[in-house]
């Protein structure tokens, strides 16, 4: 999710669990629960760098484990420099419940994660949440603004108020905020049994998902493999109902042949294909050879993406790799 989401997770999280924190480990925490979304400097590696590191080393148990010991060193070494310094309510606890709180979070959506890293590079995505999501903003901004009102009138009406502050609403926040994962979680399942119950086509699915729209928690954009195509359509899951929103969309499959075999062994076809989960190649046929470009459905199907990569392969008339790179969707930078 973005940085904004996170870090207002992360504060909602100190208020409701750690209520006294000095405001030096109130940033600490919301660092703890942002520093991950600095993995989006690998994009100046190039499409292939970002591929290999995006959402591996930042967003694995291994860094939350660093982080908590780096804040545990932290603090004893300041308390015996510097006893002034206040650090009440930082401990090696909140900082690995505010990084696990993201890689939880990142966990939901449709871009994956490497929890595991570096001892299994398995990919997990849920694809329950989009990258961001307007009504947990509205909930999340919630939880932090509305207690500051009612302390605020509180305060003007000369009432003190010796509870800490904001703790209530950011458990209710988050309280909230965990049903409606759930409810999204639900109307996603709905989809998927809904996918697998259907045929396309005359064709029976042999592989489907249903990634999350990015304004409104009942729609679902959904890719469906068949024998010979892969289909694109739109549903509408509320409660137990799945309709089509929109109608099917089929990409044929390419037909077998030289040209796409020797494409798809391509040095950026072979990296390309190890992170994509819906491949769909398209081969045409130029003045002089043909030129063969692979994407992946899950970055077109699903509304705002914002970074998406294909593979482009060129090849002589007699099948000839003559180049082979990845490059950024235009649409996506």
């Amino acid at each position: 999710m973005d940085p904004l989401t996170h870090g207002l997770a992360s504060l909602a999280l100190q208020r409701g669990f750690v209520p006294r924190a000095t405001w030096r480990s109130t940033l600490a925490i919301i660092a703890a629960g942002t520093i991950a979304d600095l993995d989006w400097f690998t994009a100046q590696l190039g499409p292939a760098g970002y591929l290999r590191w995006h959402r591996t080393a930042t967003h694995s148990l291994l860094a939350v484990a660093v982080l908590a010991i780096f804040a545990a060193i932290c603090k004893r070494v300041v308390r015996r420099k510097e006893s002034s310094v206040n650090w009440i309510g930082l401990s090696w606890t909140a900082v690995a419940a505010a990084s696990s709180l993201h890689i939880v979070m990142d966990l939901l959506q449709s871009d994956p994660v490497t929890p595991l890293w570096p001892f299994s590079t398995r990919r997990v995505s849920l694809d329950v949440a989009s990258t961001i999501d307007p009504w947990l903003l509205v909930f999340l901004i919630a939880t932090i603004v509305f207690p500051e009102l009612l302390r605020l009138v509180s305060d003007e009406i000369g009432a003190r108020n010796k509870r800490p502050r904001g703790r209530v609403g950011a458990i209710i926040g988050l309280a909230i905020a965990l049903i409606y994962f759930g409810s999204r979680a639900l109307f996603h399942s709905n989809a998927i049994a809904s996918l697998e119950a259907r045929t396309i086509a005359g064709e029976s699915p042999r592989r489907i998902a249903a990634f999350p729209d990015s304004a409104s928690p009942f729609l679902w954009h959904s890719v469906a493999e068949t024998d010979s195509a892969l289909h694109l359509a739109t549903l509408r899951s509320m409660g137990g109902e799945v309709t089509y929103a929109t109608g099917v969309t089929t990409l044929r499959k390419p037909d077998p042949s030289p040209v796409l075999t020797a494409a798809q062994a391509s040095p950026a076809a072979i990296t390309f294909l190890r992170f994509a989960r819906f491949p769909k190649a398209t081969v045409l046929k130029e003045t002089e050879g043909y030129s063969v470009v692979i994407q992946d459905l899950k970055d077109l199907a699903p509304e705002g993406k914002t970074r998406a990569i294909f593979a482009d392969i060129t090849l002589g008339n007699s099948a000839k790799i003559i180049s082979s790179e990845l490059q950024w969707q235009k649409n996506s930078r």
